[in-house]
């Protein structure tokens, strides 16, 4: 029982940190697409 509950733990704490790490670079490629955005439509 502690075994599978382990398990079951380890599992959920890798989806998390999976979640967090797709979520910080989603932000990072949109961050660099507004830059680059910002850079073709600038008056100066």
């Amino acid at each position: 029982m502690v075994m599978a509950l382990t398990i079951l733990a380890g599992l959920i704490s890798m989806m998390f940190v999976a979640s967090v790490a797709s979520t910080v670079t989603e932000l990072r490629r949109e961050s660099e697409a507004v830059k680059l955005y910002a850079r073709r439509h600038s008056a100066f």
